[in-house]
């Protein structure tokens, strides 16, 4: 019972993160971009990550297939990378986002460079493309060995 409800729990952080994710690029999308919000969002954004990574660690110790399963399967590897990649590419948004508040809480009407916005967005972008390959690992990683 113990493994059933970390798998729901598991997938429903994942839900949130995708949710969180959308959020964000829909938020570098508006007219007028909220520094302020953003960082509350990516936020939540980090913590839910780290939530996610904590319940799944918690799935490979206490989990029904056990770690020698986890182990040996190159797709549990494949996850993992990706989303250490995934992490890791979303340091840079993060830190733009808390520049861009620190910078707007001076300004009575901040607007991010263009360049910036449109870099941001492009990392935003990679972050949701990365969820493709790693949603796609979890599906396999589950299955294997076939």
């Amino acid at each position: 019972m113990l493994d059933l409800g970390l798998a729901i729990l598991h997938h429903i952080l994942v839900f949130g993160l995708v949710a969180l994710l959308a959020m964000e690029g829909l938020s570098l999308k508006e007219a007028t971009v909220d520094p302020a919000r953003l960082v509350r969002v990516d936020g939540r954004y980090g913590l839910v990550a780290g939530l996610v990574v904590a319940i799944g660690v918690c799935r490979v110790i206490w989990g029904g297939k056990g770690w020698a399963f986890y182990e040996a399967n190159p797709f549990f590897w494949g996850k993992v990378g990706l989303f250490l990649a995934l992490g890791l590419v979303s340091i840079g948004p993060t830190l733009l986002f808390i520049r861009w508040r620190k910078t707007s809480a001076g300004a009575v009407a901040f607007t991010p460079p263009a360049q910036e916005l449109k870099r941001e967005r492009t990392w935003v972008g990679l972050e949701a493309l990365l969820l493709v390959p790693l949603l796609a690992c979890a599906a396999v990683m589950a299955r294997y060995p076939f």
